[in-house]
């Protein structure tokens, strides 16, 4: 199996070859994937914006129907056998009414037999190239719970809830794996993440991670994900986005929850990343002169 999307740790020789197996019958260890070469599969869309398996999927399914079709043809050849009544299912192509059939390996071995049909001979193989302008969108909820101390503006990610409507999910557990990624990088960039440039001569100064502020594993909770499973109608395969499941509403429920658990104070708005110094800031400018303090900590959803 050649592809032209690739890999950025989303797991698609795993979720790929479930699809071939399903549809092929063949065992998972019997799929390989080749990406990257442009030899094999000159045109590619990229892995962005959940084209990964929305589209590469249909592309599989595409190739796979060929080799379906062909393999049909070939096998009713070496069965004596009318193509329309040939069937197949599990990996193997059986006569309809009887019980003679053939292995799906066997019937790629016989195409490359120097007695195949001449339309029929030839490696057993599909391609696929599809353009799909009807977008399926993803859909979801975040619900985000947050502590803030008002001495010293710092931000405490108490809970986070993530559920995430992704069509049809092919490995939950892929799906889930991104959906925590996900969230990881909404949140850092609702707290944290910061291009800091200097005003003088445009030099970035948080060019390495030393400067640059990522979320790690000791300032988040353990994050609760759920996946729905509404099958798309205007994908073929019932399949919607997944990467950015987690991303999206993490922003805006992280900074809402903030904002919510200062609004007694009167805070209304926080930039973002919501920093400790800036949240410490938009909690000064609205207590009253001389007052004692915001009080204790305070929590929002």
């Amino acid at each position: 199996m050649a592809i032209g999307t690739l890999s950025a740790g989303q797991g698609h020789e795993t979720s790929f070859a479930q699809l071939l197996a399903e549809w092929l019958g063949v065992e998972l260890d019997q799929v390989r994937l080749i990406t990257g070469d442009t030899d094999l599969a000159p045109v590619g869309g990229g892995s962005h914006s959940g084209r990964s398996m929305r589209l590469g999927g249909v592309v599989l399914a595409r190739a796979a129907d060929q080799i379906v079709a062909r393999g049909a043809r070939i096998a009713a050849w070496l069965l004596e056998a009318a193509p329309a009544d040939v069937r197949f299912s599990g990996r193997r192509f059986t006569v309809r009414g009887t019980d003679r059939a053939v292995d799906l390996f066997a019937v790629a071995a016989a195409a490359l037999r120097e007695d195949a049909p001449g339309a029929l001979g030839g490696p057993l193989d599909g391609t696929g190239d599809e353009t799909m302008s009807t977008p399926s969108f993803p859909y979801g909820c975040a619900v985000c719970e947050v502590e803030v101390d008002p001495e010293t503006g710092l931000v405490e990610l108490v809970r986070y809830t993530s559920v995430d409507d992704v069509g049809r999910a092919i490995n939950p557990l892929i799906v889930h794996g991104q959906t925590h990624g996900g969230i990881a990088q909404g949140v850092g960039q609702a707290l944290w993440e910061h291009c800091r440039y200097d005003a003088g001569t445009g030099q970035l100064q948080s060019a390495t991670l030393m400067e640059y502020a990522i979320p790690r594993a000791d300032v988040l909770p353990q994050f609760t994900t759920a996946i729905s499973e509404v099958p798309s109608t205007s994908n073929p395969l019932g399949l919607r986005g997944g990467g950015e499941g987690g991303t999206t509403p993490a922003l805006g429920a992280v900074v809402n929850a903030i904002v919510d658990a200062l609004a007694e104070l009167g805070v209304e708005h926080i930039e973002m990343p919501a920093t400790p110094e800036r949240v410490w800031r938009a909690i000064a400018r609205r207590a009253p002169a001389g007052s004692a303090g915001p009080g204790p900590r305070r929590r929002g959803p």
